[in-house]
This record gives C-alpha cells, sequence and structure tokens, in this order.
C-alpha cells in the first residue's frame, strides 16, 4: 500500500512560532525606539507645542490667547536654556517667543551668548537680528540679517524686508533694491496681494538710485489695481522731483492734499517743497493743517522747522520740545533741539541736551553725528573728532563719518588730515559729490599754505588735483595764478581758456586769462580777454583793473601811447593803483627808447623825467635801465660825453636785462653819433662776434647807418670818392633805400653825372621831398631856368615843413620877383606837413 507525506501538526507549529517570536522579539523593536529625552529637550519639545498653539491663536486673531500661549512656550524654553545654557534649541525658542511678545531685550540677553558660541546658526541668527532691529540697533542687528538673507530661505522671508527698510533708512538704495527683489523672488503665492507695498518700498529704492524710469514704474504698479494711494501718489511726486519737475510735483502733491484732506504725509512733504522755495508761509498753512489732524512728532517737527525758517529759533525750539514729549529718545527730535539751540546760540546748552540723550541709550549715527557738528561749532575739536570717530566706525561702509572728520580738520586747518579723510569718503563712496567739492577745497588751502612757505611745485601739483575734483570757475583761477607763478604759461592758458568757459565765470576769470595769453606771448588775444573782462562788471575797480592789464597788452602790441594814458589814469582800484604804479615807470622807458628809435631825444628826455618824478623804488634794475635809456638820448641829442658816463654807469656792474655785448653796441651808437665811424666799426665788429639772438638784423642796420654817416661826412668835407664808396656799401645792403639812392644821385651831379643824377631825382621826388630841392637847385645854378626852378621848389615846399623850408621860400620868392613870376591860379599853402629827412 503506497503511503503519503506526513505533515507537521498544527499544534507542535503554534507553540514554535511563539518561541521564536519570544527570542526575536525585543531585539527587533529595540533597534526603533528614540533614545531618552533629556529634561532640557523634553521641555523645548513641549515649548514648540506651545508654540504652535500660540502661532495658531495669532493667526487667527486671538491676541489674548495667543500672548498667553506665548508666554507659556517662553517659560519652558527658558527652563530648557536654564538646564542646559548652550543649547541652540532652547536658545532659539527663547528668541521666537520673546520675539513674539515683542519682548526684544530679552532676546538679546538669552540669546546673543549662545550665538557667541555658535556664529554661524541663523536659527539663532535670525531672533537675535531681529530683536535688535526691533531696538534700532542696526550696527549690531544688519551684519546678523544680512547672514540670514544670503542663505536665501523663505523661512526667513521676512529677513529681507527689514533689511530692505533699513537700506532705505541708510540711504542705500542698491542694496535696498536687491533686498526687495529678493522678497518677491522668494515670498509664498499666498501672499503676492501684498506686493504692491514691495513695489511701493522700490519705487522709494529707485528713487534714491536717481533712476526715474524705475521709480516711476514701480510706483505705478503698486498703483495699479486699487484706489489711489496718497503714498504712492507721494512717491510719484519724488520722482517728478528727480526729473527736475518740482513745479508739477508740487502740483500733484497740492491736489493729493485736496482729495485726502486726512492724509498727513503729502501735507508734509508739500510744505517741504514750500520751505525749499523759500515760501515760508504756504510752507506754515500746511504746517499748521499737519498739526490740526494729530498732535504728531512729524507736525511738530515740521511746524519747527517752519519757525526756523522764519528766523524764531525759541519757538522752534518750543515745537521741537513737543516732538520729544510726544516720543521721548526720538533722534530727529533730539537733533532738532540742537539745532534750535544752536540757533539762539546757546551752543553749551545743545551740547548737554545731546550728551544727555546719548547717555539715556541714544545710539543713532544721526545723533552721535550732530553731537561731534555742535561740539565743533563750540569749539570743542578734540571732542568733535572722538565722537565723529565713533560714527565712523558705527557706519565703516558709509562716506558720512569722514566726511565729518574732515569737517573737524579742515575747520583746524589741519589740511593734511582733512585731505586724508575726504580720500577715505571717496573711497567709500566714489561719486560722493561733498566729499570731491570738500576734498578740493582742503587741497586748494594746503595748496595756499605750500605756496606760502615757497612750495609752487607742490602747491601746484594740489591745485591740479583740486581742479579734476572741482571743475569749478573760481577753482580755474587759483590754479591758473599758481602756474603763472610757476611760469608754467602755456599750461596756465589752457586753464585759463577753460575756466572762462566754465558757468559762473566772471570777469575775474577772463583777467587772469588775459594775464595768461600775455605771459605765454599772445597780446593780441591778451586785450582781447581784457577788453572783454571789463565788460563783463560794472563796478568801477574791477573795471580799473581790467583796464590796467589791457595797457600792459597794448605795450606789447606797440601802443604805448594809449598804455601810458590807461596807467596814468587809473580809477579808483587800489589793486589797479598797485599795478600801475609797478608798471608806469617800466612802460614810460618803453616808450622813452621807441621815440629814439625815431630820433625823438627831446619826447624820451621827457619821459625819463616823469620816470623820475614817478620813482623806481626799490628796483635797481630799472634804474639802471633808466641810466641807460638816458644815455642814449644824450648821445642823440650831441651831450656825447655825459651819454659816455651814463652807459658805463648803467652797465656797470653787468644786468640781468642786457646783452653780454651790450656795451660793446652802445659805444659804437655814442662814437656813430659824435661821427667817429672808424672807432665805431671796431666797436660793432667786436660786438658781431658773438651776436645774440635777435641782434643781427639790428647790427645790419647799425652798419647801413656807419656807412651813411661816413658818406655824410666825406660829401661835407668834398671827398666825392670816398663818400660814393661808402653809399655804395650802404645800398649793397639795402638797394631799395630810397634816400641812399637819393643821396648818391647827389655824388653823381657833384662828379659832373648831371644827367643821371637828375634822372634819380625825378624818380625819387615822390618819396623823397628833398629831390625837388635839388632839381630846382639844378635849375636855377646850372640851367638858369628860373621858371623850372620856382616850379621844382613850390612843390618841396608844399610836402611840408622842414629844415629848409623857410630858406627855400625866400629863394622862391626872390626868384618871382627878379623875373615877375606870379603864383599858379588856384595855389594854396601847403595843407601836408611831413619831417624832411636830412
Amino acid at each position: 500500500m503506497r503511503r503519503t507525506p506526513r505533515t507537521p501538526r498544527p499544534r507542535r507549529l503554534v507553540p514554535a512560532l511563539a518561541l521564536l517570536a519570544s527570542l526575536a522579539g525585543p531585539p527587533a523593536l529595540a533597534q526603533y525606539r528614540p533614545p531618552p529625552m533629556s529634561e532640557s529637550q523634553r521641555m523645548v519639545k513641549e515649548g514648540e507645542t506651545a508654540q504652535v498653539a500660540a502661532n495658531a491663536a495669532s493667526a487667527s486673531g486671538d491676541k489674548k490667547g495667543a500672548e498667553e500661549k506665548y508666554r507659556k512656550a517662553l517659560a519652558l524654553f527658558e527652563q530648557a536654556l536654564a538646564a542646559e545654557p548652550g543649547s541652540v534649541a532652547a536658545a532659539a525658542g527663547v528668541g521666537a517667543a520673546a520675539n513674539g511678545l515683542q519682548d526684544w531685550q530679552r532676546t538679546v540677553d538669552k540669546v546673543q551668548p549662545v550665538m557667541a558660541a555658535h556664529a554661524g546658526e541663523l536659527s539663532l541668527a535670525y531672533p537675535l537680528g531681529v530683536a535688535l532691529y526691533k531696538q534700532r540697533r542696526f550696527p549690531e542687528a544688519v551684519p546678523l540679517m544680512e547672514q540670514v538673507a544670503a542663505s536665501d530661505s523663505a523661512d526667513y522671508l521676512i529677513v529681507h524686508y527689514y533689511l530692505a527698510s533699513y537700506y532705505l533708512y541708510a540711504q542705500r538704495g542698491d542694496a535696498a533694491v536687491t533686498s526687495l527683489q529678493r522678497y518677491l523672488a522668494l515670498r509664498p503665492a499666498k501672499l503676492a496681494s501684498n506686493d504692491f507695498q514691495i513695489h511701493e518700498l522700490l519705487g522709494r529704492a529707485h528713487v534714491l538710485r536717481r533712476d526715474a524710469a524705475s521709480a516711476r514704474a514701480s510706483f505705478q504698479q503698486a498703483q495699479a489695481g486699487r484706489p489711489e494711494s496718497p503714498s504712492v501718489q507721494l512717491g510719484l511726486a519724488s520722482v517728478l522731483e528727480l526729473e527736475g519737475k518740482v513745479p508739477e510735483a508740487r502740483t500733484l502733491l497740492e491736489g493729493v492734499t485736496t482729495r485726502f484732506p486726512q492724509a498727513a504725509e503729502p501735507k508734509e512733504k508739500l510744505a517741504r517743497l514750500y520751505l525749499a522755495a523759500n515760501e515760508v508761509p504756504r510752507a506754515e498753512v500746511q504746517a499748521q493743517a499737519l498739526v490740526k489732524l494729530g498732535s504728531t512728532p512729524a507736525a511738530h517737527l515740521l511746524l519747527g522747522d517752519v519757525r526756523l525758517a522764519q528766523k524764531n529759533a525759541a519757538a522752534a525750539e518750543g515745537e521741537y520740545r513737543k516732538v520729544l514729549e510726544l516720543q521721548p529718545g526720538l533722534v530727529v527730535g533730539q537733533m532738532a533741539v540742537g539745532k534750535a539751540l544752536q540757533a539762539q546760540g546757546r551752543h553749551e546748552e545743545a551740547i548737554q541736551f545731546l550728551e544727555a540723550a546719548v547717555r539715556a541709550g541714544g545710539n543713532s549715527l544721526e545723533l552721535w553725528a550732530n553731537l561731534g557738528s555742535v561740539n565743533r561749532r563750540a569749539g570743542r575739536y578734540q571732542r568733535a573728532v572722538e565722537v565723529h570717530r565713533r560714527v565712523q566706525e558705527m557706519a565703516p561702509r558709509q562716506a558720512l563719518g569722514w566726511m565729518l572728520l574732515g569737517a573737524d580738520h579742515f575747520a583746524t586747518g589741519q589740511w593734511d588730515q582733512a585731505i586724508e579723510d575726504y580720500s577715505s569718503a571717496l573711497q567709500v563712496e566714489p561719486g560722493h559729490a561733498g566729499a570731491k567739492q570738500w576734498l578740493a577745497a582742503a587741497l586748494a588751502h594746503r595748496a595756499r599754505d605750500r605756496a606760502g612757505a615757497s612750495r609752487m611745485d607742490d602747491a601746484v601739483r594740489d591745485l591740479r588735483r583740486a581742479f579734476d575734483l572741482d571743475r569749478t570757475a573760481p577753482m580755474s583761477r587759483r590754479l591758473g595764478a599758481a602756474l603763472l607763478e610757476t611760469r608754467a604759461f602755456g599750461d596756465a592758458r589752457k586753464v585759463m581758456e577753460e575756466g572762462a568757459t566754465l558757468p559762473g565765470a566772471t570777469w575775474r576769470e577772463g583777467l587772469l586769462l588775459g594775464y595768461a595769453r600775455l605771459a605765454a606771448g599772445d597780446a593780441q588775444a591778451a586785450l582781447e580777454a581784457f577788453t572783454r573782462a571789463g565788460k563783463q562788471t560794472e563796478e568801477p575797480d574791477a573795471q580799473a583793473e581790467a583796464s590796467v592789464g589791457a595797457a600792459l597788452a597794448e605795450v606789447e602790441l606797440g601802443q604805448v601811447d594809449a598804455a601810458v594814458q590807461r596807467l596814468t589814469d587809473v580809477g579808483p582800484s587800489k589793486a589797479a593803483e598797485g599795478v600801475a604804479e609797478a608798471n608806469l615807470p617800466r612802460v614810460l622807458v618803453r616808450r622813452a627808447l621807441a621815440r629814439l628809435e625815431t630820433g625823438d631825444a627831446d619826447g624820451a628826455e621827457k619821459d625819463l623825467e616823469a620816470v623820475d618824478r614817478l620813482g623806481v623804488g626799490k628796483r635797481p634794475d630799472l634804474a639802471k635801465l633808466v641810466l641807460f635809456t638816458r644815455g642814449l638820448a644824450r648821445a642823440e641829442s650831441g651831450r656825447h660825453a655825459e651819454a659816455s658816463a651814463a652807459l658805463k654807469k648803467a652797465l656797470t656792474p653787468a644786468q640781468k636785462w642786457a646783452w653780454p655785448n651790450t656795451r660793446a653796441l652802445a659805444d659804437a651808437f655814442v662814437l656813430y653819433k659824435k661821427g667817429q665811424v672808424a672807432q665805431a666799426r671796431k666797436q660793432l665788429a667786436a660786438a658781431s662776434k658773438k651776436p645774440m639772438p635777435g641782434q643781427p638784423k639790428w647790427l645790419a642796420a647799425m652798419t647801413g647807418a656807419l656807412h651813411r654817416r661816413e658818406a655824410s661826412l666825406a660829401y661835407g668835407s668834398g671827398n666825392m670818392k670816398l663818400a660814393e664808396k661808402a653809399l655804395k656799401a650802404a645800398l649793397a645792403l639795402n638797394a631799395d633805400d630810397a634816400l641812399v639812392q637819393h643821396n648818391l644821385a647827389c655824388v653823381d651831379w657833384r662828379k659832373g653825372k648831371t644827367a643821371d643824377a637828375l634822372a634819380t631825382w625825378k624818380r625819387l621826388e615822390p618819396s623823397v621831398p628833398v629831390a625837388a630841392l635839388n632839381l630846382g637847385i639844378d635849375a636855377q645854378e646850372r640851367r638858369h631856368d628860373a621858371a623850372e626852378a620856382v616850379d621844382a621848389w613850390r612843390r618841396y615846399l608844399a610836402t611840408g615843413s622842414g629844415p629848409r623850408v623857410a630858406q627855400v621860400r625866400e629863394w622862391k620868392e626872390r626868384l618871382q620877383g627878379i623875373y615877375g613870376l606870379a603864383e599858379p591860379a588856384g595855389s594854396a599853402a601847403p595843407a601836408a606837413t611831413a619831417e624832411e629827412t636830412p
């Protein structure tokens, strides 16, 4: 019989499974059991449960229930922290619960020690940063909040909002825009309905950035789809201001204040615009209306500013003190009271007031900045520096502290330190306009001191840098004057050419431009600049200064008579009088020399006598030049011994204005005038060995003059051969000299070459009047033609006056009487006058 397989009996399987379960059960369950919690952890867990309940109650509007639950949570977290002082979770819970109760100081006291040991813990940085922020302890709060914001976690979304608000308060528009844009990127969709608030803040940030287009777009986005908002309209008014449309901004705000009579901010802004335009009565109307809306700190602050604008500092103080009554410790109010006290000259009271505010816990940048500035105005410079160094330490990434330190050092004339301060301000904020302006001013002051210490090169470097920073007309004038002082005439002209065209340029820039052009050798352009400067002002003193400058340009242009007239009749300006007194003697000497060139020795002597009356003061070089010119005048008038003595004394010792060969040239001139031609040639030859620049032309002219003088002496002594030789030598130097051609024709006539002589005289008669005289002599003496002689002498007399006019007239009248020759019909007395060429 076949057997089937056996199966185990059920009763035996069950006990086996039970045994297996009893053996395997405990170990399997043990690996999933959490470790037992510490007492601190247990209380943290209970605290978190209470906090969740508190948040739920708060969200449902149950403020009382929420407060109770927050207090319960706070108690539990504090017990947990006491049990385990270094617990991050307990400290974070304390911070969250205390912040929920707005007990900011408790958060700081409990969380800050734990945070010191866990610097990178965001769960601690978040509540601690918020608590410090709420206490307005921004220098401590902002770094923590920036650390939290860097995580880009939606759990800490509100941090971006807080940071943006601080950046707006600190006038950091770029940073505010970045925070607000991160907020919009991270915020949950359920909060999108409140985006209009963020766009409004973005608009304000763009205003700070001076980006009018972006600001307008943000404000319009904030307004879209909502009832008209006064605050948004206020932002649009700010955009109009930014665009330079202040009247339109005022019109907009006037409409807003009419449509929203209960809105305070538009009234305040409108009043501020009125104050800026110095329309104080209209500002007062808005300020009074604002006070009627409510006795708020902003209202009394505005009314105080109005009273201050009305020069009623006592009433302003009263309004500012009301601000502090309403909101004790308000920094703006404290500073305003200090400002009112300063306006009354009560600097010490202002200092005491602000010091008390600091002792009471005031710790804002504005308060410390104002305290330091008041100390500076009271003459307490050391204290001002101490306070402003604190400002710089509180805001190291702002220019404010450096600017205030710069002002302290500027006030005490510490130019090196002030320059360093303002340079540091520019490093922090490269575009800071005030830092550029004051750095330029400090550089200009240091340049003035360096110039006074004969460090002109250093002064010029400072002024070049100052002009690069502050491209204004006054700064160009400072730099231009320094460049003239260092004889950098070309650079001075370039600077003043620009300076005279800058906004606000006056006659002063034109005056210095004239001197720069004159120094650069462009007298005509200088005269134009001086003339224009004189027309830019109606002040007699200023016109006198411009006239004196024009006189100096006229001297260089050869218009010496006009220059002497200007320098003689200066006007009321003491400055112009000083310039004229310094230059008139030199100009008179210049005119004396010019007169000597034309042979007017008497006129030159008169100018030199005028110089003697004016005096040359402590100017030995000019005194020597006067003596030199007098020597030349004496030589011209034939007083040769006096001339030689004067010239020798003038050139002993050698003068800076004289050439090394001037003595030889002067001696040659005196010998020439004495008729000692050979000795004069010897001196001239010695001087010609090393001619100076510009002398070759004069040496050639002097050589020609000696030839002509030798010819004249030889002619007078009857030595026609020598006269002819000398005149031909002179003609070789200047073939077009009509007088030499005429005199050579006289030699030909004396030698019997009458035809050649007559032909030359007839050709030259239009340019050499004495040729007509000689034609008449030839007609009367050689050809005995009385009529032709009378006609020739009549032509000579018609040319004007001369040393022989009286004699020739006598000759003509005698021949007319002898031969009965009448005057032609219609003839008249000579109308023109001309100096006869000897």
